[in-house]
């Protein structure tokens, strides 16, 4: 006979969705895309990062624009593409932190 109790699980901040940066994937006709996210920052001198990791949705020689960013809201090409990065040129990226909603958009 045991007498060992089950632990009890409580929701945590990490399972409560609230506290976590929030990405959101739309794609349009399964080829283009757009990443909308509080997650997304900008590292000099050309590295966009998402810590939801959404961003593998542009491929390496799509363009890409980026709005909602107050130093970094213009178009850019992606030269490097994984979930949670994309390395782009021109590579005069300001760096910036995550916290405002920023969209990133293929262009077609």
């Amino acid at each position: 006979m045991s007498t060992r109790k089950s632990q009890r699980h409580d929701r945590s901040a990490s399972i409560n969705r609230t506290r976590r940066p929030q990405s959101k994937i739309t794609r349009k006709d399964g080829v283009g895309g757009i990443v909308v996210g509080t997650g997304i920052s900008f590292t000099n001198p050309g590295t966009i990062a998402d810590s939801g990791n959404q961003l593998a949705l542009f491929p390496v020689g799509c363009a890409i624009q980026v709005r909602g960013s107050a130093k970094n809201s213009r178009r850019f090409n992606v030269t490097a593409s994984a979930a949670g990065s994309l390395t782009v040129t021109p590579a005069t990226v300001t760096s910036e932190v995550a916290g405002p909603t920023i969209t990133i958009t293929r262009e077609e």
